[in-house]
């Protein structure tokens, strides 16, 4: 990797304490309020890492970031991420690799949706979310320890503008919603 280069990288457990030791103060809000008070670092780490697939986001070699997905039910699964300072400088590399190396396993898996929850605060992660397509599905109220609100959103296979697709470099491997928009993405007119 090369100075200034974002690799991702599995997950492991020293990684991931440290992004949590280190979140970014909405990261860390969002966090705060749906584990037990005084919850160490570690343990929230390695409770991300028991959830399913995870990943560490690294940059110059630091671990910046941590994201994943955890089965909900047979088909679906819930993402999460968080990160330290210097994260938001790698979501496009992020992006990039879900949509490049992760839609065509979860295709293959038969995966058909993804749900992501974050605090109402957390906008940049609401614009993140919609940027890949996600749709903001509903608020859920009391969600947080202290009643705070979450916003739940979901991507769902087929209901991902292909423009979406094209933005992030992916190439279609299923029939959209939008078939025109499909169509074009793929060169299949």
């Amino acid at each position: 990797m090369s100075k200034g280069a974002v690799a991702i990288v599995p997950a492991t457990l020293r990684d991931v304490s440290y992004v949590v030791a280190n979140l970014r103060p909405d990261d860390k809000r969002e966090i705060d309020c749906q584990v037990p008070p005084g919850v160490k670092p570690a343990a929230i780490a390695e409770s991300s890492l028991a959830a399913g697939d995870a990943f560490v986001v690294l940059r110059h070699r630091q671990p910046c970031g941590a994201f994943g997905f955890a089965p909900i039910s047979e088909g679906v699964l819930s993402a999460w991420a968080y990160g330290a300072s210097g994260f938001e400088r790698c979501i496009p590399a992020l992006t990039r690799f879900v949509f490049g190396e992760l839609v065509s396993v979860w295709t293959s898996l038969n995966i058909r949706r993804i749900e992501a929850r974050s605090i109402e605060s957390h906008t940049s992660a609401h614009r993140w979310l919609e940027a890949t397509g996600a749709v903001r599905l509903c608020a859920l109220d009391q969600w947080g320890r202290n009643g705070e609100r979450f916003l739940l959103y979901e991507w769902v296979r087929g209901g991902v503008p292909a423009s979406v697709y094209r933005r992030w470099g992916h190439v279609l491997q299923h029939k959209n919603r939008n078939t025109e928009d499909d169509d074009a993405a793929t060169g299949q007119a």
